[in-house]
């Protein structure tokens, strides 16, 4: 199952059983949102193409004592509403979760309007946010839980091509925020979503350290990168501000000197304005799975 679906089959299953859960949606659906809508027509609202207007709505329902899942299209609930998403969730602290379908190039076919490859960028520079990936069914069953357990401000980008279970639900920890294939090794791969879904299915000598919710624990990254000699940072989305960037900032902060090779959309001869796909964009950029896991194996030979 798709981790969207994985995620709403249970915040079904929580409203069944009594939680105060609403959905509001910015006019998109899913098929694991039909039963909801059939059965709880009073928790589901739709406002309609209007991301601004969603996060408004949510923020009242939630200041309300409700548990809310705003739900729209990516990129727009960051690049319509980044005014909203600035003012309602990280200054105000309002508690909602705003999940959106479609992660870095998944929606490539639709062209650059629809391709969030900048929206991880964007939210880390706010504070008082989780930015959440989920890379696999578990994650995505674990987000149900926090979203009536630990609730927080929280952004949630599922990438419609993920499904199949990888970590147990006991090492799933968002405060944490990454998970390790537990393999000891002098190079750390650090991806987050389809492209740590992909690497953790993949036999690489190197310890992937799947970093699926932001911001990461500081201290515990450092201790599990200890030993490294360098560090490759893989991600669906452009290079700059994303997870090579918090590498960065987090050795550059207390004078670590490691090696980070920065994987990750650059577009340097501009944006591509033809509708495209996925596999095509990677094999431009260098992040088809062949070419990395070539890559990955010769920075371990050399």
């Amino acid at each position: 199952m798709k981790v969207r679906d994985v995620f709403f089959h249970e915040i079904y299953k929580k409203t069944k059983h009594g939680e105060d859960i609403v959905i509001v949606s910015s006019d998109i659906g899913a098929p694991s949102l039909d039963d909801y809508r059939r059965d709880f027509p009073n928790r589901f609202i739709n406002v309609g193409i209007a991301e601004q207007n969603l996060l408004a709505v949510s923020s009242g329902l939630q200041l309300a004592g409700k548990k809310v899942v705003a739900y729209a299209l990516n990129p727009f609930p960051v690049t319509r509403a980044f005014d909203q998403v600035r003012n309602l969730m990280a200054s105000l602290q309002i508690p909602m979760t705003v999940t959106a379908l479609n992660a870095g190039t998944c929606s490539a076919e639709a062209g650059y309007t629809h391709m969030p490859i900048e929206n991880l960028s964007l939210m880390r520079t706010l504070r008082n946010l989780q930015i959440v990936n989920p890379s696999d069914e578990a994650i995505a069953k674990k987000l149900a839980d926090a979203v009536v357990e630990e609730p927080y401000p929280r952004y949630v980008q599922f990438d419609k091509y993920i499904e199949g279970t990888l970590y147990a639900a006991e090492d799933i920890n968002f405060r944490k925020g990454f998970i390790t294939n537990g393999k000891e090794s002098t190079i750390a791969v650090a991806a987050y979503g389809i492209m740590a879904h992909q690497l953790m299915k993949l036999d690489l000598p190197v310890k992937v350290i799947d970093c699926y919710s932001l911001p990461v624990q500081e201290e515990e990254f450092i201790q599990e990168i200890e030993g490294c000699t360098k560090i490759v940072t893989v991600e669906d989305g452009v290079a700059e501000g994303g997870i090579g960037s918090m590498a960065l900032e987090i050795l550059n902060d207390r004078g670590i000197q490691i090696p980070v090779v920065r994987k990750g959309l650059r577009f340097r001869q501009g944006y591509p304005n033809i509708f495209t796909n996925r596999e095509l964009l990677w094999q431009e950029e260098g992040l088809d799975l062949l070419g990395l896991e070539q890559e990955i194996r010769k920075l371990c030979e050399g």
